[in-house]
């Protein structure tokens, strides 16, 4: 599993790191920035999935909130809210696939950064044995290992802690919840401070090119959560338009289950027969 994980990964995240060092003029720094972005675009289908996802379940909240107050019994209350989740086209997986990405990336980068930051003659060669046949990636070896006065390798400097807490906490606030209830609400509000304190926690042994590579992805996650959701707190409204089926059961009727809401009637033309009138026509015919 290890081994699958390193050729899977890390060798092909050091091997990129190693070009991209290259092309921007030899600092591993804005290597780690600019690979930061790439995955970042790579990965939009599935963090754009997850968004609408969350945008979707945000619009059934009324319909959501009726069947909590409705039903006391569990297994009623979950039956209506998977017809709900079926009518507004809700994946509840699909709220995770951007975090799922997320997690296996950081770990490969800490690594990879280990790995590619060799800090004696023996971690050297093993990185030798990584890299591409290559004569591009070979001669960038070994790589400058400060940016901004930062040593890369260095477990992380309290000021890159803090950047680490404060934009994951950013990220948070400028990311549409979904609650259906008082409990759950605020178990998010704890959540949305536990994580940036949690993330800082674990930033104290992070290498600071792994810090680096949190904040920035911290900061474009915020672009695409304003790009989705917008930012009522300052006024800016989403840039991108999600489609988002509406409930058939708006919040101020009763709240039945979807299915049995009859769709509207097709009006009859004025020059058709009624009905009435039909079992009459065949009498006289006979």
């Amino acid at each position: 599993m290890l081994e699958f994980f390193n050729i899977a990964l890390v060798n092909p995240m050091i091997n990129l790191l190693v070009v991209l060092n290259n092309v921007l003029f030899g600092s591993f720094g804005l290597a780690i920035i600019a690979f930061t972005i790439i995955v970042r675009i790579v990965t939009w289908p599935l963090t754009y999935r997850q968004l609408k996802q969350t945008r979707i379940m945000q619009s059934a909240q009324p319909r959501m909130a009726e069947i909590n107050k409705k039903y006391s019994d569990p297994k009623r209350r979950q039956e209506e809210m998977m017809k709900v989740y079926k009518e507004v086209g809700f994946n509840p997986l699909g709220c995770f696939t951007g975090m799922v990405v997320q997690i296996p990336v950081l770990f490969a980068l800490f690594y990879a950064i280990r790995v590619t930051l060799p800090e004696s003659p023996e971690a050297l060669d093993r990185l030798g044995g990584k890299l591409f046949s290559w004569g591009y990636v070979q001669s960038a070896i070994p790589i400058e290992d400060h940016f901004l006065g930062l040593d890369l390798k260095a477990n992380s400097h309290i000021f890159m802690v803090l950047l680490v807490g404060l934009t994951t906490f950013a990220q948070s606030k400028t990311t549409t919840t979904v609650a259906t209830d008082d409990r759950t609400r605020a178990q998010q509000q704890m959540m949305a401070y536990m994580m940036p304190l949690m993330f800082g926690f674990f930033a104290l042994s992070f290498p600071n090119g792994v810090s680096v590579y949190w904040i920035v992805n911290s900061l474009v996650g915020i672009f695409f959560n304003i790009l989705v959701y917008g930012f009522p707190l300052l006024g800016l409204k989403p840039l991108m338009d999600i489609k988002v089926k509406p409930s058939t059961v708006t919040a101020g009727a009763p709240p039945g289950p979807p299915s049995r809401v009859e769709p509207p009637r097709e009006p009859r033309n004025a020059h058709e027969p009624s009905r009435s009138k039909r079992p009459n026509r065949r009498r006289r015919s006979s």
